[in-house]
């Protein structure tokens, strides 16, 4: 990792775990002890290998035989999230990812209560739906098209079996390759 990348998941990991310090419940007593924060800052962030369209970020163990832990795990950010506009977005998609290295695996009631602590949480949604969206437009290589209406759904894979059908109109849709131009085309 060069130099660049390193001072920028280092500023990400120290805004994320300083604002953890500051979430208390209504006895004033910190969600996340010093020593749970002192385990985070030891694991490794690094990028996805590839800029997934949906995926954000993920938590993977380390030691493939061993359950994820502080101590064994890797969290990895889409570099998209990097972008001026969705750094704030950035941080919480990896206080996200923290809340599964604490043991939190699944997206449960207790899981979604941690993760509301994070200000502004709605505002943090609609980061990530509309990161979502660009993505799509960007990297998407199939479109699903209605044959009735016209709407398409933008799609990175060709999986496709021939009987899907539009929910508000039922009709067909088909799976259409999305010519883009090369670079020697612009």
């Amino acid at each position: 990792m060069n130099d660049s990348n390193y001072q920028i998941l280092s500023q990400l990991r120290y805004n994320v775990i300083t604002k953890m310090r500051t979430f208390v419940d209504i006895n004033n007593e910190r969600f996340f002890p010093d020593y749970e924060l002192s385990q985070l800052s030891e694991i490794e962030i690094s990028f996805l290998t590839r800029n997934s369209i949906s995926r954000h970020g993920l938590t993977t163990n380390f030691d493939k035989s061993k359950k994820i832990s502080s101590s064994n795990c890797i969290v990895k950010l889409n570099r998209n999230l990097f972008e001026k506009k969705y750094l704030p977005y950035a941080e919480f998609v990896l206080f996200h990812e923290y809340i599964h290295c604490l043991g939190n695996f699944s997206h449960n009631k207790n899981f979604r209560q941690l993760e509301n602590l994070w200000p502004n949480i709605g505002e943090m949604n609609t980061f990530g739906r509309q990161l979502t969206r660009e993505l799509q437009e960007t990297k998407s290589q199939w479109a699903w098209t209605c044959s009735k209406c016209g709407f398409i759904v933008k799609r990175s894979s060709r999986k496709f079996r021939s009987n899907y059908f539009h929910k508000e109109c039922l009709g067909k849709l088909e799976n259409i390759p999305i010519n883009r131009p090369t670079s020697l085309e612009h």
